[in-house]
C-alpha cells in the first residue's frame, strides 16, 4: 500500500469531515485532488480544517430533511459517498433523540439520496462497540449485542443500511466497523491525548486497574481502509469489514508506553484508584482477515510509532 494514490480527481461526498477521522481523510481525498465536497450542520466547529477551507466546498444542510438531502445529492452527482458523521462518538453526548436522528435518520436519507442518484459506492462508518462484550477476536459474522444509546444507534443504523443495499441492482455498500482508533487531531477528552497532555505535566492521572484490553489503530492506517473501500469490486450487495490492527493490549501497558516515551515517572500513573464502569467491556480484539482478504489492507503503523507521531502532532518531542 506504499504511495496509495487511487482517488485521483473523483468526485466525492462526505459527512463528519470536521472530526477527527474525517478531517484526517479530508485532507487526504485533497491530497489526492478529489474534487471534496462536505455536509455540515449550522453548528459545526471547523477548527480542524479551517486551514484548508478554499480547498473544499462546504454545504450546511440538515441531513434528517430527506428532501433537501435528495436535491443536494442530486446536484453534486458524487462518484462516492463517505459517511463518518455520528452522535455520541463523545461519551458526554447522550441525547437518545439526536442519537437517533444523526445516527439512524440521517444515515438512512444519505443511503436513499445515493442510491436514486445511482452513486459507485457508499462507505458507511461502523463501531467495534455494535458488537458488545465478547472474548475473543471479534469477526464481522459474530452477533451484535450493543449496550448504551452510540452503540444501539450505530448497529441499527448498520442494519437498516444493509437491507437496503440488498434491494438494489449493484453492490456499493461498505461498512468499515472502526475499532480504537487513535492520532493527529484526536479530541482532547479521549484516551491517548488525555495521557500525552498530563504525563508531559507531570501529572498524577487516577485510573482503573488498566486490564481492559483494547484494539488500537493508529489514524493514518484508518484513512488507507476508506480509500480502498472506495475501489474494491464488491461480489455481494454489501460488506461490513472490521478495520483493527488485529492485536489486543492492555490499557495499562498502552500508559505505561506513553509515559516511557514522554520520560514521565511511571508513578504518576495511580492504577486502581478508579472503579471498573458496571458494563465495562474488557476485551476488544479484531479479526482483521477479511479486511486483509477483500481490501487488500493492513495497518502499517505499530502502536509505539503511532505514539512517537502523536508526541510530535503535540509537539511533545
Amino acid at each position: 500500500m506504499e504511495n496509495l494514490v487511487i482517488m485521483q480527481n473523483r468526485n466525492v461526498l462526505m459527512t463528519g469531515a470536521t472530526g477527527f477521522i474525517g478531517s484526517n481523510l479530508l485532507k487526504r481525498l485533497l491530497k489526492e485532488n478529489c474534487q471534496v465536497h462536505i455536509l455540515t450542520r449550522k453548528n459545526s466547529i471547523l477548527e480542524r480544517i479551517k486551514d484548508i477551507k478554499e480547498s473544499y466546498n462546504n454545504h450546511v444542510i440538515d441531513l434528517t430533511d430527506f428532501e433537501s438531502v435528495k436535491v443536494l445529492i442530486s446536484k453534486i452527482k458524487p462518484d462516492v459517498i463517505f459517511h463518518l458523521a455520528a452522535y455520541g462518538t463523545d461519551y458526554r453526548q447522550q441525547n437518545i433523540q439526536q442519537a437517533i436522528d444523526i445516527n439512524i435518520k440521517a444515515s438512512v436519507n444519505l443511503f436513499e439520496a445515493f442510491i436514486k442518484n445511482k452513486g459507485a459506492r457508499f462507505i458507511h462508518t461502523g463501531s467495534c462497540f455494535e458488537y458488545g462484550a465478547k472474548n475473543t477476536p471479534i469477526s464481522e459474522s459474530d452477533s451484535l449485542e450493543p449496550i448504551g444509546i452510540y452503540n444501539i444507534t450505530k448497529a441499527s443504523s448498520v442494519q437498516l443500511l444493509v437491507s437496503m443495499a440488498k434491494q438494489i441492482e449493484t453492490g456499493n455498500l461498505i461498512v468499515l466497523r472502526l475499532f480504537g482508533a487513535f492520532g493527529d487531531s484526536e479530541g482532547q477528552h479521549r484516551f491517548f491525548p488525555q495521557m500525552i497532555d498530563k504525563l508531559s505535566k507531570n501529572q498524577e492521572i487516577k485510573m482503573t486497574g488498566g486490564e481492559q484490553k483494547r484494539d488500537c489503530i493508529y489514524v493514518e492506517d484508518i484513512i488507507d481502509a476508506y480509500v480502498l473501500a472506495s475501489n474494491v469490486s464488491l461480489e455481494k450487495k454489501a460488506e461490513i469489514i472490521n478495520i483493527g490492527s488485529g492485536k489486543g493490549i492492555l490499557l495499562k501497558d498502552i500508559a505505561l508506553i506513553i509515559a516511557k516515551q514522554i520520560g514521565a515517572d511511571k508513578n504518576l500513573l495511580q492504577f486502581g484508584a478508579l472503579p471498573y464502569r458496571s458494563n465495562e467491556m474488557m476485551y476488544m480484539e479484531a479479526n482483521i482477515k477479511k479486511a486483509e482478504t477483500l481490501l487488500g489492507w493492513k495497518p502499517k503503523t505499530s502502536l509505539e510509532e503511532g505514539i512517537k507521531k502523536m508526541l510530535n502532532y503535540h509537539g511533545k518531542k
